[in-house]
């Protein structure tokens, strides 16, 4: 995570302008939802450097446009943008104002708003603002608990400010299908719209806009739903338009699925219901592994330990899932992490250990102080502040982050790891049945359920926490065992291509195949396509 002095001052205000063609989709959205209305008032929360007024005096909506109200917080701004409208008879008036701040004070309604709200991330959004919005959401009845960008505050008090029956056509940053956080959006636009639709389009569609971005439209309901149909219309790169709709329920978690066809979910429905597919939540239990406080502190190589006399205090370590080459994770592998060169051991100050402080290790331990390691909050808490608790190793060890697909692997190795990698174990019931789990689980059904319950971040990575780890749909049978060394060998021979990657999902969707007789070569190659479609897009983002 940056700091605030290490980041623009574009960025920080969320400075970052509208292209004409979205500028025009959203007119054209709106115009198709307003029909021939005539006298229309429009508002655009955070105006910027005035993309929306340009494009509104070359639009034919302009001719149904009876006022044009606008609302920036930076005045250069805000005064560029009238200038435009001072050439064009525009009639528009723009308050120099936050527009959190305008939304909880104003009774004023619109029949149209538009706009692109500001993408700055909570850290570093200011805590008067911070106050605004919280009054905001007993406004509107939200709680804004979790919420980590400021776009999400600033499009829904907008949206609270229409009229039933008006329209509205926002663009905003994709992340409205997968954060957390972006479900008060979801909900909110479930309840209170009506011809819902989202534009997509191909990442890196518009090279000057830093983030995947989409479209979303619809007209103001009178009534509150549990249940909406939403379009989504993808543009391709040379003009093609594909459709689709998905009826969606508010008490589901994101959105992603309905980036697929319904042919694609048709078939994640028909496999979710087979024979020995289960919940991963229901057999297994993956959790946030060994959390040091300073993992690169805490985790040494070799020549730290000869260095500070170290030894009576390693422990074998896992720095990172990509030293784990196989499906299993053995003795030899480890050695071969160690002659890497990389920090393979973690400290573990027990207390049934030696005393540190009267050993040569206590140098390591002050140097950890003169960099002010035991003032953090999750060492200061801790007495000693040096002693790491939750020292204990798992059978399964699964990728918090990954960038192909996640990856399980048997720790057959006895290795500890940090919160980079989750550790596991099968519940009660199913105890000593990791093998069957780590063989059936590079599959397509699985991996597609990865997408659609993880996040995307910078650079295309997929993060999944353990909530929705538990809700990763996977195979559950004896009969892939046998395969385990094959696969495994297959998983270390595959190179960093996405093409090499997907030797491991084809050889164990070859053998789910023959023990799973509702898997069939069809189903799976339709369930393959779409978490392809999913992942591709993800890459993208890089």
């Amino acid at each position: 995570m940056k700091a605030v002095n290490e980041i623009s001052s574009a960025k920080l205000r969320g400075g970052f302008y509208t292209p004409p063609q979205l500028v025009k989709m959203c007119y054209d959205r709106v115009r198709e939802l307003i029909g021939s209305r005539s006298s229309i008032s429009i508002l655009e929360p955070s105006v910027g450097d005035g993309a929306f007024i340009r494009g509104l005096t070359t639009h034919e909506l302009a001719l149904q446009v009876k006022s044009f109200f606008g609302v920036e917080i930076i005045a250069e701004e805000a005064q560029k943008a009238l200038s435009i409208s001072n050439t064009k008879n525009l009639s528009v008036r723009i308050d120099t104002a936050n527009s959190i701040y305008w939304s909880v004070k104003t009774d004023d309604l619109f029949d149209v708003a538009v706009g692109n709200p500001p993408f700055v991330r909570y850290q570093f959004v200011p805590k008067s603002d911070l106050l605004a919005i919280e009054a905001l959401g007993k406004r509107i009845g939200v709680s804004f608990k979790g919420v980590s960008n400021l776009w999400i505050p600033v499009l829904l008090g907008a949206l609270s400010r229409l009229y039933v029956g008006g329209a509205m056509a926002f663009v905003v940053p994709a992340e409205i299908f997968t954060g957390l956080s972006a479900g008060d959006v979801r909900k909110w636009l479930l309840g209170n719209f009506s011809d819902l639709r989202i534009d997509l389009f191909l990442p890196g569609s518009f090279p000057d806009v830093l983030q995947e971005v989409v479209v979303v439209s619809g007209k103001k309901q009178s009534c509150s739903v549990e249940s909406n149909t939403i379009t989504f219309v993808e543009h391709g790169v040379l003009g093609e338009v594909s459709k689709w709709k998905h009826r969606i329920r508010s008490n589901i978690n994101g959105w992603t699925r309905y980036l697929l066809t319904p042919r694609h979910l048709d078939a994640l429905e028909e496999a979710s219901e087979a024979t020995d597919i289960v919940f991963l939540g229901d057999i297994a239990k993956i959790e946030v592994s060994i959390v040091t406080g300073a993992n690169d502190y805490f985790s040494v190589s070799t020549q730290e330990i000869d260095q500070y006399n170290l030894h009576e205090w390693i422990r074998p370590l896992l720095p990172r899932i990509r030293f784990a080459e196989g499906l299993l994770y053995t003795e030899s592998d480890h050695e071969k992490t160690i002659l890497s060169g990389v920090k393979a051991w973690l400290l573990d100050f027990d207390p049934k250990k030696p005393d540190p402080m009267v050993e040569k290790a206590s140098e390591y331990i002050k140097i950890g102080e003169r960099k002010g390691l035991h003032t953090r909050y999750k060492t200061s808490i801790r007495t000693p502040w040096y002693r790491v608790p939750g020292v204990w190793a798992d059978k399964l060890m699964l990728s918090k982050r990954s960038h192909w697909y996640p990856r399980l692997v048997l720790n057959q190795a006895g290795a500890l790891t940090t919160d980079t990698i989750y550790r596991g174990r099968m519940i009660k019931k199913y105890a000593g049945y990791e093998r069957e789990l780590v063989a059936s689980f590079h599959n397509s059904l699985t991996l597609l359920t990865a997408e659609i319950e993880g996040r995307s971040f910078g650079g295309g990575v997929l993060e999944l926490v353990p909530s929705e780890i538990a809700r990763l749909r996977v195979p559950f049978t004896r009969r892939l065992v046998p395969a385990l060394e094959e696969l495994d060998d297959i998983a270390r021979s595959s190179i960093s291509t996405f093409e090499a990657q997907n030797v491991l999902i084809e050889a164990t969707n070859y053998h789910l195949i023959k023990s799973v007789p509702e898997l069939s070569h069809k189903l799976l190659e339709t369930l393959e396509d779409a978490r392809q479609l999913l992942a591709k897009r993800r890459f993208s983002r890089n």
